[in-house]
């Protein structure tokens, strides 16, 4: 959904928004000057450095994978075929939307090959890490770009643009990639050997996505602005039908009008789930031994935090274990490399899945922010984070290059069970849980209002409360009254009245 501001420069100067008309009492306010903005802020103003500061970490990151694997067909070919895909992802973002799928298959093979380069450990490790760059690489940049993007359609020039996408979707990129490093700590605790070079090869991706996405892809944006190559022609209908699907939509909408049903409809399918899981021949798969329950702790902690819901995050985790668990006893069987072939399957499925509701999540909390009723705010911001329909495409075509006999045949079984277990997650969270328990709720403020949820208790528990900002990071842009004017695609027309402002 788009909210254009109105009587707004699209010049800002210092960080300050666009301001819209004045509201009741409302100031304008500056954006922060820490963290994920103030990186944006630095390469927007000097985007040359931006980009050999990058190229110098990423060059550095490759030589440290020469050095962790100097032999084979991974030391020969891994240091310049990542090199020349993650340039070629820089300079087709700076080239403008029409490269957009060429910049999305270079961030994914740069990432992916950058993996399999740093993981320490053999062939099954690298190719686990692997398929997280990859998914990282298909689905976690190109979002940043398309938050971009969406952006200048409001009429944004890129500075103003990228500090509102830095503060937003580069928020959501940072949490993401902490709760993919908090999984990957966790995997030490489950005991098999070949985990640890795994949990390093994880962490050292998801630092270089995150820098990437922080530091790179602003710096190009901004290049390319200058070589007149990224700015959009217009905003067409077809584009906004491409994000959201005339299904995805009705889903949405059906699940937002009964949203007390359909937390009791989820409820029953997770019943259903632990219940098949019980009655599976082998006994209790992981990741409900002692070692794989740590983990579980470690991973609902962290999307809790990220999520910001006590609710949310738990809920994400459980949902998680019980369809990877059922989906292994169904598809994958035993497991032929030991009982560490399903962890490789949660850590792919927690690529595939935990980054889109942090999006997801952050949307709704903005769409409240602008006076959405609850309803409309987490159709819109469902909707507006994906469907990780080809992230997990590419995760089947990955395990088809696989070897289905030898160590290699657990890794395959792994990345098929994790890429069908996040389309069943995908429906069952994010198209039933997670907008039903957002429009239930009324309020943003179980999603993440500043000073309550987990984040609240970890600044009390820190000593570093953080006040409420309900409007800071959108004070520009006007509070709309529903039913808006102009394209409202993403709404049902059936819930708006229904839903609570």
């Amino acid at each position: 959904m788009t909210h254009r501001a109105t009587g707004s420069s699209p010049c800002v100067p210092r960080g300050v928004l666009p301001a819209g008309p004045r509201e009741k009492g409302g100031t304008h306010m500056a954006l922060p000057r820490w963290g994920v903005v103030r990186t944006a802020r630095w390469a927007v103003g000097d985007p040359e450095r931006a980009v050999r500061g990058w190229l110098v970490v990423v060059g550095l990151v490759v030589f440290f994978g020469a050095l962790v694997r100097p032999l084979g067909v991974a030391g020969r070919f891994g240091p310049p075929v990542a090199l020349l895909a993650l340039v070629t992802g820089a300079l087709a973002t700076a080239g403008g939307a029409r490269l957009r799928h060429l910049a999305t298959l270079g961030w994914g093979g740069g990432l992916a090959a950058l993996g399999a380069l740093v993981t320490p450990g053999g062939a099954p490790a690298a190719a686990v890490v692997a398929m997280v760059g990859l998914v990282l690489g298909l689905d976690l940049l190109p979002a940043h770009v398309r938050r971009y993007r969406e952006e200048s359609l409001r009429g944004y020039r890129p500075a103003a643009a990228l500090t509102i996408v830095a503060a937003t979707s580069g928020r959501a990129v940072v949490h993401s990639a902490g709760l993919l490093l908090l999984t990957a700590a966790g995997l030490a605790v489950t005991g098999a050997p070949a985990l640890p070079g795994v949990a390093l090869g994880t962490a050292v991706v998801a630092v270089v996505a995150t820098l990437t996405a922080t530091v790179a892809v602003p710096a190009a944006l901004v290049l390319g602005d200058r070589w007149g190559r990224t700015a959009p022609r217009r905003a067409t209908r077809r584009a906004e039908s491409s994000r959201a699907s005339r299904l995805h939509r009705a889903l949405l909408g059906r699940v937002t009008d009964r949203a007390p049903a359909a937390l009791v409809l989820t409820a029953g399918v997770l019943a259903l789930l632990a219940g098949a899981l019980t009655h599976t021949a082998s006994g209790a798969p992981w990741p409900w031994s002692a070692g794989g329950a740590v983990l579980l702790v470690l991973t609902a902690a962290g999307a809790a935090l990220a999520l910001r819901s006590w609710v949310l995050g738990p809920l994400v985790v459980l949902s998680q274990a019980l369809v990877v668990s059922v989906t292994w006893a169904v598809l994958g069987g035993p497991a032929p490399v030991g009982r560490w072939a399903p962890v490789a399957a949660w850590l792919v499925l927690s690529a595939l899945a935990l980054p889109r509701y942090v999006r997801a999540a952050g949307r709704i909390r903005e769409n409240r922010r602008l006076g959405m009723p609850a309803g409309a705010a987490a159709q819109d911001g469902c909707c507006r984070a994906g469907f990780p329909l080809a992230a997990a495409a590419a995760v089947l075509v990955a395990a088809g290059w696989l070897p289905a006999a030898g160590p290699m045949a657990g890794m395959r079984s792994a990345a098929v069970v994790a890429a069908v277990s996040a389309v069943a997650v995908e429906l069952l969270v994010g198209v039933v849980a997670l907008p039903a328990w957002c429009a239930w709720r009324g309020t943003y403020g179980d999603c993440g209002q500043s000073g309550s949820g987990p984040a609240g208790l970890l600044g009390r528990i820190t000593g570093r409360r953080a006040a409420p900002r309900p409007d800071r990071l959108l004070s520009g842009r006007t509070r709309p009254e529903y039913p808006v004017s102009g394209p409202t695609a993403v709404l049902s027309r059936s819930s708006v009245p229904r839903q609570r402002a």
